[in-house]
């Protein structure tokens, strides 16, 4: 045990109890949770095809998964588990291919061809094969739409791939669209889970503390027990986040009862930590807002009127023009290392910082596009002959992160340039010279609707109100893909946002 965890060993532990990353080996199991495990299984041993799991942040979506996997390895089930849903389309039949062990080649129609051929060699030799797929609430509606046609896959009498995706509730939202009636149709098993009860939660605790070495002197009182319930809404995350902090505080009192007055302690501790986080966090340090989210309590909401209330929006905002029109794919701009010389008008040197954003102002309409950076033989993005009057050249590095996510899917828009100086990966787009504007309802409706499809932002608060859920959202939205987490929609947020989720309606 190193030095970082030595207040474990004051307390007689061998390991975390409470740690804050999906723990499939030490799983604890309820009867509600063994119900939906066991039915989950028999649809995929079944064959039965298309299964869903949905649950709220921090119930135990991932480690369901990974218990699944574990217990079906040994009966002849080969799994592929796809948890990077920035991915779409074509690259995401990639990374299901590669999670399976096979070499992809690019097209959509080859690619399927190779998938069907492999599953139907394991179908011949009585492997059945199953596809995950995580955070599957981030997948577009095209993306959803491959996934319908993977579900094609079979024989005469069975599926030859049997897939469960799993999510957030935003999943069931999506899945509530009319175009996505087909898919919605083959759902043969739908899966939700709910946060512990109090009796629960107990024997919850007790389960942990035995499985990490306790000797049974660790002890949670009754009434402490109940002040974490009203905490946490008995989702995992949050409990272990707050029985975390109250293990420091057994250890530096040298307790092993832990009482209201812990219990207490360590909650406001958390608060403190979130809040304090929050204007905090460093671009280096995703983690916050995700710990800032898991602190929302339990929501039960309805997805068909939550669908229902995105498209009332969405309708609006096209019929005002709010909506861009899709933009148009090409072939990937080339990005080899760019000379210092060949900078960019109107942009920072490259050896220079990057010009902060824009200040909030009024958004710019759709139509007044400017015209593409245009890249140069050398691979240097060139200055285009004009630029409209609304719209200005914007130049900045592109993190590691984001263009290791994004990077591909950036290079084929027609209206932005990618490139490498000294390494450092750069973009450069034409971004609107006023900024965004996040006190205009129908722009702020536009972006948290892009949250929606992101996934981390419930459909239902689409108000037009840019607030305290919003930033929040967008602070999500930013750590996942890498940027600074500010809360605020930025030239790159918002070219992100508007190139992957606005247009995608």
């Amino acid at each position: 045990m190193n030095a970082r965890n030595s207040h474990l060993a004051t307390l007689g532990l061998v390991r975390n109890p409470f740690p804050y990353t999906p723990d499939a080996g030490c799983y604890f199991t309820t009867p509600h949770l063994e119900e939906q495990r066991v039915e989950l299984e028999h649809c995929i041993l079944s064959r039965k095809g298309f299964c869903l799991l949905t649950a709220e942040v921090g119930m135990g979506k991932s480690t369901l998964v990974r218990r699944l996997m574990a217990d079906l390895a040994p009966r002849q089930v080969v799994s592929a588990l796809v948890f990077n849903t920035f991915l779409q389309g074509p690259e995401l039949l990639s990374a299901v291919l590669q999670d399976f062990g096979l070499q992809a080649t690019g097209s959509m129609a080859t690619d399927i061809n190779v998938l069907n051929t492999f599953l139907l060699d394991n179908h011949r030799e009585g492997k059945t094969c199953l596809l995950i797929i995580d955070d599957a609430q981030n997948l577009t509606e095209s993306s959803l739409e491959l996934i319908r046609l993977l579900c094609n896959l079979e024989t005469d009498q069975e599926k030859l791939l049997q897939i469960l995706l799993a999510g957030q509730p935003e999943l069931e939202a999506t899945l509530a669209q009319h175009g996505l009636r087909q898919l919605r149709s083959r759902v043969v098993k739908h899966a939700r889970l709910y946060g512990l009860n109090s009796m629960e939660i107990a024997d919850y605790i007790r389960f942990r503390f035995e499985s990490s070495g306790s000797d049974g002197s660790l002890l949670l009182q009754a009434d402490a027990c109940q002040l974490l319930l009203q905490e946490t809404a008995g989702v995992p995350r949050q409990v272990h986040l707050v029985m975390d902090r109250c293990l420091y505080g057994l250890a530096a009192r040298n307790g092993k009862v832990i009482d209201a007055a812990l219990m207490k302690q360590a909650i406001q501790d958390c608060r403190i930590q979130l809040d304090a986080g929050a204007a905090e966090a460093a671009p280096s340090a995703p983690v916050v807002p995700a710990v800032a989210a898991a602190a929302t309590p339990v929501r039960r909401w309805a997805p068909l009127a939550a669908a229902l209330s995105v498209l009332a929006v969405a309708a609006v905002l096209w019929y005002q023009g709010a909506l861009p029109v899709q933009a148009k794919a090409v072939s990937p701009v080339a990005a080899p290392a760019a000379a210092p010389e060949a900078a960019v008008a109107k942009a920072a040197e490259p050896e220079k910082a990057p010009a902060p954003a824009p200040q909030a102002a009024p958004a710019v309409a759709p139509q007044a596009a400017a015209q593409a950076p245009a890249a140069t033989p050398n691979g240097a993005c060139a200055t285009p002959p004009s630029l409209a009057q609304d719209r200005v050249l914007t130049t900045q590095p592109l993190p590691e992160l984001a263009h290791r996510l994004l990077g591909g899917r950036l290079a084929r828009l027609d209206d932005v340039c990618l490139e490498s100086r000294q390494g450092q990966p750069w973009i450069t787009w034409a971004a609107p010279a006023a900024g965004y504007d996040d006190k205009d309802r129908l722009s702020a409706a536009r972006f948290q609707i892009a949250l929606t499809r992101y996934g981390s932002l419930l459909p239902a608060d689409v108000d037009g109100v840019w607030g305290e859920k919003s930033r929040n959202a967008l602070q999500r939205f930013q750590s996942g893909i890498g940027l600074e987490p500010t809360g605020k929609v930025d030239p790159l947020s918002g070219l992100i946002l508007e190139k992957f989720y606005v247009q995608e309606q």
